[in-house]
């Protein structure tokens, strides 16, 4: 069977297995694209790929033989040719890790991040040896069966991106490497080479093309192998060799676990995330999730497993978790747009950093800052208890945002509002699925009136406590194509805490992914209420926007009573191999807001539609399009940094 490449590249586990907190530092207005703080530097990622689910899949493929340290003692001896990325000197291994050496063989500078092993950071064999045709013979083969991919160059004309001229440099340096090897081939020799000529090196996604090429070419030679088939005595010697195929086969109990563990955190934190215990069956597909898992932390490089066989005939599994090099401080990098094209445009920039590993039971704290239209900084701590699945966090904030009041179309007035707040929430995280949490909250606001008539307080309070439940199994935040998402909050407010008024307010939303083939749905549905009629300047409800009420500005509607639900359909148009995805598609939408509870009737929803293109890229999703409510004109929009 084919790997499954492009996943084997995605480092990260499945968004849908992440831990709840994790998806929630990876959703939102900031990018979930990283660069390490250390030493007062920015450090950028050794590789585009850290290989993961890499090396946990060719663990996986040799478990049969992962004991043998000698290469020699292999059913079939075996060497791996790597470099030196310091000394450029290529490096023959013979013995040590076999799924260590075969990753080291293969990591692609740039792509792939470096291999220590024994001191040395290796990389691909192509920079020095790309064709070792002087290493089999220094095996002691006779007859060498030699498989090389060609290497075209690319024309002038074609020469025309900085990935082109990359590429193109990557193989002149692989011809530079082969032809002497080839050169050194024996007349006894056997040359396979697969005609794969418009398939790129880097076009993983095309796999399964290259097979039936490579079978063609070897069938070509078939007069030749098969001369070697009849004087070979490869299946006699083999048959002293006979080893386990699969450890799936036996009942193997794991006996013990051993943590290699110098990153600071507790090594009962990795062990909650790993969930696997000492007495165990052996499960590949349980231990890879709890590999991704303790990766998901996001304070190592490579979380790696070995299965290890005592003097007893006892199973030890051991853990290496190796600390990032780019430390424990994280930038993250954040913005959105909005245009109407009508002169109502606004944007925001941000920077977060998150503090990763502040104690052993893994303790994080995030500062970031946004700033545009709308001013944020915002300080979180977030405590986990892991034993009890039970978490802490503070929040302070201090924001500046405009509220706009509208009559119908009309915008009558804007305000200026600057806002200082604090909150301690106390929660639990149910896994992967969700989470509820209670808390305490103030909040000071100071409005300005910038424009347009409206008598104000001079300060608001708001003060009380507040109850929020949510789950969450979409594959992606954004732009999803399967999953579902709740979310239900009860907020009171109260005077004894220094609230300006007791109130009340309920929301809740839910949200549904389908996809088939390259036909999307999301379908959405919120309701609130405040449970009064009275005007609650700060803490009402509005609708408007992308995805509500689409054809409406941001937060137009306004009141005490709140329905809406939505349609989205999405056709993708392509998919840049899993990088970024480029959609056609459209929203039906109904809803409304009221002031009064006796207003609320079936007639008094409006109806709201638009059409958009919109690509999902690593910054942000995008849309374009044009939107129309049944009582106002159509309105083109562009939305950057914000999906469903």
């Amino acid at each position: 069977n084919s790997l499954e490449w492009l996943n084997l590249f995605e480092d990260s586990q499945p968004r849908k297995d992440q831990q709840f907190h994790q998806k929630e530092v990876n959703s939102g207005f900031f990018s979930s694209f990283e660069l390490g703080l250390k030493d007062s530097k920015l450090k950028g990622p050794s590789g585009l790929v850290t290989g993961q689910k890499l090396m946990f899949e060719l663990r996986s493929l040799f478990t049969p033989v992962n004991h043998i340290q000698n290469f020699d003692q292999l059913p079939i001896p075996f060497r791996a040719v790597a470099t030196d990325i310091e000394t450029g000197q290529a490096v023959v291994l013979k013995q040590g890790n076999l799924a260590q050496s075969v990753r080291a063989s293969m990591a692609i500078p740039g792509m792939f991040s470096p291999v220590n092993i024994n001191g040395r950071l290796l990389v691909d064999g192509f920079v020095s040896n790309n064709v070792p045709v002087d290493v089999g013979r220094a095996m002691g083969a006779d007859i060498l069966i030699v498989v090389n991919i060609p290497t075209f160059l690319e024309k002038q004309e074609k020469l025309d991106s900085a990935v082109s001229v990359g590429l193109q440099a990557m193989q002149l340096m692989m011809l530079k490497t082969t032809q002497p090897q080839l050169d050194q081939m024996q007349p006894q020799d056997i040359l396979i080479e697969p005609g794969i000529k418009d398939i790129g090196n880097l076009a993983f996604e095309r796999v399964s093309e290259t097979i039936p090429l490579g079978e063609n070419a070897a069938r070509e030679q078939l007069s030749h192998l098969q001369k070697l088939a009849v004087k070979n005595e490869l299946p006699q010697r083999l048959a002293g060799k006979r080893i386990q195929t699969s450890l799936a086969d036996e009942d193997v109990r794991i006996a013990r676990i051993e943590f290699n563990n110098n990153s600071g955190l507790s090594d009962d934190v990795l062990r909650k995330r790993l969930g696997v215990s000492e007495g165990d069956r052996f499960d590949a597909a349980i231990l890879q999730r709890g590999l991704e898992s303790i990766y998901g932390l996001g304070e190592f490089d490579l979380v790696d497993h070995h299965l290890a066989k005592n003097n007893q005939g006892q199973y030890i599994l051991k853990v290496n978790a190796v600390p990032s090099l780019a430390g424990k401080q994280r930038l993250r990098f954040g913005f959105s747009l909005s245009d109407d094209f009508e002169g109502d445009t606004q944007y925001q920039f941000g920077v977060s950093r998150i503090s990763r590993g502040f104690n052993e039971q893994g303790g994080e704290w995030s500062n970031s800052l946004i700033i545009g239209d709308t001013i944020r900084f915002d300080s979180e701590f977030y405590q986990p208890v892991p034993e009890k699945d039970l978490f802490v966090e503070p929040h302070f904030w201090h924001e500046q945002r405009d509220f706009f009041f509208y009559e119908g179309n009309d915008r009558l007035a804007e305000v200026r509002g600057r806002e200082l707040g604090v909150r301690l929430d106390v929660g639990r995280e149910f896994g992967e699925w969700g989470e509820a949490r209670a808390g305490a909250f103030y909040s000071y606001i100071k409005p300005d009136v910038t424009t347009g008539q409206l008598e104000l307080a001079d300060q608001i309070h708001s003060a009380g406590l507040r109850f929020q439940y949510r789950t969450d199994t979409m594959d992606k935040d954004r732009i999803p194509t399967e999953g579902r998402r709740l979310f239900v909050e009860y907020t009171k407010g109260l005077d004894e805490l220094g609230s300006d008024q007791d109130f009340d307010r309920f929301r809740v939303r839910s949200d549904r992914a389908w996809s088939k083939d390259q036909h999307g749905l999301i379908f959405s549905a919120e309701a609130g209420t405040t449970f009064t009629d009275e005007n609650l300047l700060t803490e009402g409800l509005s609708l408007g926007g992308f995805g509500r009420m689409s054809g409406l500005s941001e937060n137009q509607l306004a009141g005490n009573h709140l329905f809406n639900a939505s349609l989205a359909y999405l056709y993708e148009l392509s998919d840049m191999g899993g990088v970024a995805q480029f959609y056609v598609g459209g929203t039906a939408e109904i809803g409304n807001v009221w002031s009064d509870d006796a207003d609320i009737e079936a007639d008094d929803l409006l109806l709201t539609g638009s059409v958009f293109i919109g690509a999902d890229t690593p910054l942000g999703p995008a849309f374009i399009g044009i939107a129309q409510t049944e009582s106002y004109d159509t309105r083109p929009f562009l939305y950057v940094g914000q999906g469903f």
